[in-house]
C-alpha cells in the first residue's frame, strides 16, 4: 500500500496499492504523486500496473494508463506532463522472448493525447526513462532484456 502522513503525525492516509518493487515520485515543485498502481509483483504478468497521480492534500487521483497496456516506470517532465516506460498488457511467460518490449511515452497530466517518443529496435526496449531537468533532456536505457549465453 502507498500511504502518506502529516508531518505532526496527527493525519494518516492510504492512497493506494502499489505494485510490489516499483517507486513512487513526488513532482518537484507540486504536491503531486505519482506511482505505479496494482497488485502483485511483476511476475503475475505484464498488467495491472497503471501509472496515477494523487494531488496532496485532496488526495485526486488520475489514472494515466490506456486500457490494455502496463506502465512499467516514469519520470516527472514538470507539473503538467512525465515520462513513461510502456508495454502492451500480456500475461506471464517464463520464456523472455514472449516479455513485451517497452517503449517511451510524454503523457500530459491534464489531456488525452499521449504521445509514444521511442520505436527501439525489435528486440530491444526502452526503459527507466529520466528527465534532466537542468538541461531539459530526456534519458533512457534501451537494451536487450533477453538472457545472453556464453558459448
Amino acid at each position: 500500500m502507498i500511504c502518506v502522513i502529516s508531518v505532526d503525525g496527527k493525519e494518516f492516509e492510504v492512497i493506494d496499492e502499489m505494485a510490489f518493487g516499483f517507486k513512487s515520485k513526488w513532482e518537484f515543485n507540486k504536491n503531486l504523486l505519482g506511482y505505479i498502481a496494482g497488485g502483485g509483483r511483476i511476475v503475475f504478468g505484464f498488467k495491472n500496473k497503471d501509472l496515477k497521480v494523487t494531488q496532496l492534500p485532496a488526495y485526486h487521483s488520475l489514472d494515466l494508463t490506456p486500457k490494455n497496456y502496463a506502465d512499467m516506470d516514469f519520470s516527472w517532465v514538470n507539473d503538467k506532463s512525465l515520462i513513461v516506460s510502456r508495454v502492451p498488457e500480456t500475461e506471464w511467460s517464463n520464456d523472455p522472448q514472449m516479455h513485451p518490449k517497452a517503449s517511451s511515452y510524454k503523457i500530459p497530466l491534464y489531456g488525452h493525447e499521449q504521445v509514444r517518443i521511442t520505436t527501439p529496435p525489435k528486440e530491444e526496449e526502452d526503459s527507466n526513462p529520466q528527465f534532466l531537468p537542468f538541461i531539459n533532456k530526456i534519458t533512457w536505457i534501451r537494451g536487450n532484456t533477453l538472457p545472453h549465453f556464453a558459448p
